[in-house]
C-alpha cells in the first residue's frame, strides 16, 4: 500500500489542494486554483490537519509494511 503514488484531494473553505504522497516519503502540494505548488509549512489552518493527518496515515501504513515484511 505505501508503495504507489497516493493522491488525496482536500476541497474546503476556499482551499482546493491535491496532496501527493510518493512511496519514498515526500510530498507534493497543489493548489488546485493557480496550479502552484505549496510547501507543506506554508499550510495553516483546516489543510495543515489535513496533511498532518495523511502523513501520519502514510507512516504507519508503512511502518505495519516494514513489521509484516520483517516478520513474515
Amino acid at each position: 500500500m505505501a508503495n504507489t503514488l497516493r493522491n488525496y484531494r482536500f476541497m474546503e473553505r476556499g482551499f482546493d489542494y491535491t496532496f501527493r504522497f510518493y512511496p519514498n516519503g515526500t510530498v507534493t502540494i497543489i493548489d488546485n486554483d493557480t496550479n502552484a505548488t505549496i510547501k507543506p509549512s506554508q499550510l495553516t489552518g483546516a489543510p495543515l490537519r489535513f496533511y498532518a493527518l495523511k502523513k501520519i496515515q502514510f507512516i504507519k501504513n508503512k511502518l505495519q509494511e516494514t513489521n509484516t515484511s520483517a516478520a513474515g
